[in-house]
């Protein structure tokens, strides 16, 4: 999917499925970020923290990565083909990691957009999880409010 990092990456196949799917869920939580129609600082803090991983790795600038996943996300049409590579290339446990991140990026702000939410959990059905597995990962970065 991310044929640019590929040919800069010169480490064992593991490192770069690693890779991809973290550049995956930095796309899909800049997607999740945008839903509401605006990225907050919280947000982007949760995001930069992820791409500061990404850059790490692949040896790259912080700053390079986040227009890269600005670009990608602009262009993207539909999550199809997000969905047919996480479905190909992800084990169970890197979909609910990836679940939790998305949760995670969606309560950075302290609060739960229902455009968010719906986008999550649209996100989980078309990776096979189950809804009860969707709404535990929810629970986990769910405020806790008096």
């Amino acid at each position: 999917m991310f044929k640019f990092f590929k040919k800069s990456i010169e480490k064992p196949e593991m490192i770069q499925t690693n890779f991809e799917i973290e550049l995956t869920a930095a796309v899909l939580a800049y997607e999740l970020a945008r839903s509401d129609g605006k990225i907050t600082e919280d947000e982007l803090s949760v995001l930069i923290t992820e791409i500061e991983n990404i850059a790490e790795k692949v040896g790259k600038d912080k700053q390079e990565i986040l227009k890269i996943i600005e670009k990608y996300s602009d262009n993207s049409v539909s999550f199809y083909e997000f969905v047919e590579d996480i479905n190909k290339s992800y084990s169970k446990k890197e979909k609910l990691n990836l679940l939790k991140f998305m949760w995670q990026m969606a309560y950075a702000d302290n609060k739960l957009d229902v455009d968010e939410e719906r986008l999550i959990r649209r996100m989980a059905d078309l990776i096979k999880i189950k809804d009860i597995e969707v709404l535990k990962l929810k629970d986990l970065f769910k405020p806790n409010i008096l």
